[in-house]
């Protein structure tokens, strides 16, 4: 409940109450996941981890730092908040040059996937063709590790 209060009251919204604002945007970012997946750009925990063994992806945290300090981070990850993605992804911008540098695949993530997947979006819009989100966000890869270590 205090992530979600949190996470609205950073929306910047100029009232805090404009549910009719607020609530259609969380709708579209539901259906952001399923549009990504559709489209080929989602990959499972377990890909994922996969990927990362190969040393063929860098990934992205998406999250605010509040955010990291309570619920951890995937060893390895960048740093990206969300808020300055598209600076990032312009064309001098860290994510735009790391992706042409390396020719990795950049893999955002974030809580539960719906940040990531509208990352993921802007992404390939920026001409990111080499860009997915971890479905199901971190909340997904803490389920991959416990079922690892059981």
């Amino acid at each position: 409940m205090d992530e979600y209060v949190d996470l609205m009251n950073n929306l910047n919204l100029p009232d805090p109450r404009m549910m009719d604002v607020a609530v259609p945007a969380n709708m579209h970012v539901g259906l952001a996941q399923d549009f990504v997946a559709e489209k080929g750009w989602a990959l499972s925990a377990e890909q994922v981890e996969e990927l990362l063994a190969r040393d063929s992806i860098t990934l992205i945290d998406l999250r605010e730092d509040r955010e990291r300090r309570k619920h951890g981070v995937i060893s390895g990850s960048l740093h990206v908040p969300y808020a300055r993605l598209g600076s990032e992804l312009e064309s001098h911008g860290l994510l735009n040059e790391l992706a042409r540098d390396t020719r990795k695949l950049l893999v955002f993530y974030c809580a539960f996937g719906e940040r990531s997947a509208m990352a993921v979006q802007a992404a390939q819009a920026a001409g990111l063709a080499r860009s997915r989100h971890l479905q199901g966000g971190l909340e997904a890869w803490k389920i991959r590790c416990r079922l690892l270590t059981l």
